[in-house]
């Protein structure tokens, strides 16, 4: 009779269990498009290794991103990158840092004391994006167009590259 080596057995068994235990750890994401009132909405839902499942909803398709950015660099060459009439509006020194040089993040919650920072998108930006779902609107914040919905959380965001905040006199 010929000995059975057991530790041969187990290896399938081990590998086994250490591919399920690393799928567990590894976060789920599934994405989801949706067609509304006109727009494409991407909404990706990723479940979280401690359970929890974070939703992020896109309202800017990338056609739009570039119509964003395209609006805006026309606008140049002029004080900021911003269009004529609009250094009263935004007030440079006022605003949050991050909005000045950073893409606002999807979740973010506009606080009560810095909506007055926000500026309602242009009739002319606007009539080139997406229609926005119920609730949700567009302003500018800093360098960034945004969507925020009714509780002013930002649904969505687009840094500008062609808005700039460097001038020291700002």
């Amino acid at each position: 009779m010929k000995p059975t080596n057991h530790s041969n057995q187990m290896k399938p068994s081990i590998t086994l269990v250490s591919t399920i235990f690393l799928a567990c750890l590894i976060p789920a994401t599934a994405e989801e498009k949706r067609h509304e009132k006109g727009t494409e909405k991407t909404i990706e839902t990723t479940q979280n290794a401690d359970g929890s499942v974070t939703r992020t909803e896109t309202t800017f398709t990338p056609d739009s991103r570039g119509k964003i950015e395209k609006f805006f660099d026309s606008f140049k060459t002029h004080r900021h990158g911003l269009p004529p009439g609009w250094e009263g509006k935004i007030r440079v020194k006022e605003m949050p840092m991050a909005w000045r040089s950073e893409r606002i993040k999807p979740g973010l919650v506009i606080q009560g004391n810095e909506r007055e920072y926000l500026v309602a998108a242009p009739p002319e930006l606007i009539k080139v994006l997406p229609e926005p779902t119920t609730g949700v609107r567009y302003y500018v914040a800093g360098s960034n167009v945004i969507a925020v919905d009714s509780n002013y959380r930002v649904v969505d965001s687009v840094q500008i590259p062609s808005i700039q905040f460097t001038d020291e006199k700002d």
